[in-house]
């Protein structure tokens, strides 16, 4: 039970973190009581999620990549929406904003809403609700004022609020349970090179998938139309600035482009 002052106080973080995503500015970073109670972290950024008021049209997965978990301290991965409001098409320019920490190059799956009929206990009976997979790009930053993350609540507390989804066209892989592929990104204005592997997402990216669709199943949350879900970067944060224009390939699977 939260006590009456705790509650307020995650009702005004909330806020500010909702007009600082509705206004691309920034809110002084949150306490390390806070930040560092992950129970309150997830009421904080459901809180704000909920007043943004946008379209969620899917989910993002984050924390599923083991070393990086290991150096935040995180011991689970974490969730939340994508918004209609921030999702764009292949080939997009997208306004840099505040604290922006770069983009990451991931594997996103297109889902149907027929999954949540039943119940799912088990990696193989996800094929049948997957209706396809397409590289995507996503810009990444914070609406706090904090040039480094030191501890998963900061992450998870921004979370959704601060992403920029950039997908591309559906590819239907023969084997859709072994999504094993090296990824590159190329910023095509100074040739610089940035390679990965979708093995870095939870030694495969339906590991993660499975992981959040029994998450869901858990807290009993459905979706009424088809989804997307971005499983977390097959790359390192690749910093960007303005005029940089980059290309993702995950390859067997497709291309993704975007500039700023």
């Amino acid at each position: 039970m939260l006590s009456k002052e705790l509650f307020k106080r995650i009702n005004f973080l909330s806020s500010s973190l909702a007009q600082a995503r509705k206004k691309s500015s920034l809110i002084n970073p949150l306490p390390p009581y806070i930040s560092r109670n992950l129970d309150i972290v997830k009421k904080i950024r459901n809180f704000a999620e909920a007043k943004l008021e946008w379209h969620p049209i899917g989910f993002k997965i984050g924390g599923t990549n083991p070393k990086v978990m290991k150096i935040l301290k995180g011991k689970e991965p974490f969730y939340s929406y994508l918004f209609k409001e921030q999702t764009f098409n292949n080939n997009k320019i997208l306004k840099l904003t505040p604290n922006t920490l770069g983009i990451e190059l991931e594997l996103a799956f297109k889902i149907s809403r027929n999954i949540f009929k039943k119940k799912i206990k088990n990696k193989k009976e996800l094929k049948h609700h997957i209706q396809g997979v397409a590289p995507a790009i996503e810009l990444v930053g914070l609406r706090q004022k904090i040039k480094r993350i030191n501890n998963v609540g900061q992450a998870m507390v921004d979370f959704g609020l601060n992403i920029s989804l950039v997908k591309s066209k559906i590819h239907k892989p023969k084997n859709i349970s072994k999504l094993l592929f090296k990824t590159k990104l190329t910023n095509l204005k100074n040739k610089k090179f940035y390679f990965g592997h979708t093995k870095n997402v939870m030694e495969n990216p339906i590991n993660a998938l499975f992981w959040l669709i029994k998450e869901l199943q858990k807290k009993d949350i459905s979706f009424n139309k088809d989804f997307w879900v971005t499983t977390g970067s097959t790359t390192s944060i690749v910093p960007v600035k303005k005029g940089d224009k980059f290309l993702g390939e995950i390859f067997k699977i497709g291309k993704v482009s975007v500039g700023f």
